[in-house]
């Protein structure tokens, strides 16, 4: 069964963000494993806005330090938004 979200996220991460999604699950840490910086979260950001349509504030992105905290931050704020 597809996951919307998780296939959007997979999405941004590859065509936005340029990483492989070979090298990419729920633990990679995106500053350390997955080498984000400022303007990869940004561009993130305003993708996750876009195409999923969930506002995320600096301090949220800040406090999600891995992909599967990425995810979960977007499914408690799509809750409702995209079903």
């Amino acid at each position: 069964m597809s996951d919307p979200i998780r296939d959007t996220l997979d999405r941004i991460l590859e065509e936005d963000l340029d990483l492989a999604l070979t090298d990419v699950t729920r633990e990679s840490l995106l500053i350390e494993d997955l080498g984000l910086d400022s303007v990869s979260f940004a561009i993130g950001v305003v993708a996750i806005e876009e195409r999923l349509g969930v506002q995320l504030t600096d301090r949220e992105m800040s406090e999600a330090a891995s992909v599967g905290d990425l995810e979960d931050l977007i499914r408690s704020k799509a809750d409702g938004v995209t079903r």
